[in-house]
């Protein structure tokens, strides 16, 4: 073999070709379709970089690919017929990430590592619709997955969700999705429009009879506020820093023993300040002794302290 058929083999023979490239640049190939220089195989094996995070990618970036097409398009004297060839092909990329996600499901859960090749044929058939017959260009870096972050977002509010259900089940009884869709909206616009108008008893009335604390109202409520056109956006956090510092002073002036927060409020942070709820009968224990004698016997520590440091200096000047 001469040295320039060894070069014309090169790229064929290179078994480690696939593992110099990154995951964005296997994420790049796979979008961007039958380029010159990327066959099915190169593709194919792309996958393999990073098989349990490069759908992810694929996912977040196939759509960029198309986008340019679409606009070229538009511009097109038949630009009826081109934007239907487009879009036509956007809904077959479309259709193979969501069988995708269904083989990858199975995969995981089942276990069945047997379809992990019929995932990577389906992230390169997305490519090779979104890219066209012949390839595409993915304009920019690569951009990473945001389903991470989503995730962490929903996994958040699922146990913010729940908390309010344990909090309101006293006197509601409904499924986490009723509470969320009918009567976290209401409950929301209620103490919003009683402390706005300054009717925090009411409010904090309403509030025991729920089982709902302040994290509650001025935390979690926000936390499923939807935005809609034409209505006024009113979110607790959007309340006047005074007539929140006058609210939270009144709600900590009272005693809050409603059974949902038994758990929760039946030990203070303050020493000594354990609320005993036995229906009517509540006893506070002072701490403010306590505080004072911790503060005293501090102060004697650091007194011994400073004084065997004297004494020890004291001898050592007098030995010397």
């Amino acid at each position: 073999m001469t040295y320039a058929e060894f070069n014309e083999n090169k790229k064929s023979i290179n078994k480690d070709e696939s593992l110099r490239i990154s995951l964005f640049d296997a994420a790049r190939m796979i979008v961007e379709g039958a380029r010159p220089d990327s066959h099915f195989y190169k593709r194919y094996d792309a996958f393999f970089v990073d098989y349990s995070f490069i759908g992810l990618l694929i996912h977040q970036n196939y759509i960029k690919v198309i986008t340019p097409q679409f606009l070229r398009a538009k511009s097109q004297s038949n630009r009826y017929d081109a934007e239907k060839n487009v879009l036509n092909r956007l809904s077959s990329a479309t259709g193979c990430m969501s069988d995708f996600d269904l083989v990858e499901g199975s995969l995981r859960v089942e276990q069945n590592w047997s379809m992990l090749s019929m995932c990577a044929s389906l992230c390169v058939q997305a490519g090779s619709f979104v890219a066209g017959d012949g390839g595409a260009h993915l304009p920019g870096f690569p951009e990473f997955t945001r389903f991470l972050g989503h995730n962490s977002s929903r996994g958040k509010k699922q146990r913010i969700l729940a908390e309010l259900k344990h909090h309101l089940n006293f006197k509601i009884s409904s499924s986490r999705q009723d509470l969320r869709m009918m009567y976290l909206p209401a409950l929301h616009s209620k103490f919003y429009d009683l402390i706005k108008s300054n009717c925090s008893g009411a409010a904090i009335d309403e509030m025991d009879v729920y089982g709902l604390d302040r994290d509650d109202l001025f935390e979690n409520f926000d936390q499923f506020f939807m935005k809609t056109s034409g209505l006024a956006h009113n979110k607790f956090g959007d309340i006047d820093s005074k007539m929140k510092a006058a609210f939270t002073r009144e709600y900590n002036k009272a005693t809050h023993k409603h059974q949902a927060l038994v758990s929760e409020q039946g030990m203070t942070k303050k020493r000594g300040a354990r609320t005993s709820i036995d229906g009517e009968n509540n006893e506070h224990i002072d701490d403010e002794s306590d505080e004072e004698e911790d503060e005293k016997k501090i102060q004697a520590m650091f007194k011994k302290r400073g004084g065997k440091k004297k004494a020890s200096k004291s001898k050592v000047n007098g030995g010397k």
